[in-house]
């Protein structure tokens, strides 16, 4: 699967990247940035499970990440 598509909600630190599948369909995967102040580095976390939902258009799935995002 390759990525798409990212929408971010920075001031939640949380995103979602649009995945798309060999078989032309789409789905969603959710990240949470975090920050490690003792190491001094950002990293983002996949937060499972996913989104539910598998989308024929990427349009529906941005519709369904600014959905879950609340944007």
């Amino acid at each position: 699967m390759k990525t798409v598509k990212r929408i971010s909600s920075e001031s939640e630190g949380i995103c979602i990247q649009i995945k798309q599948s060999a078989d032309g369909t789409y789905n969603l995967e959710k990240y949470l940035s975090k920050y490690d102040p003792e190491e001094e580095v950002s990293y983002e976390v996949k937060v499972t499970p996913n989104p539910s939902g598998i989308f024929d258009t990427l349009e529906s799935a941005e519709e369904e990440a600014k959905r879950v995002l609340d944007l």
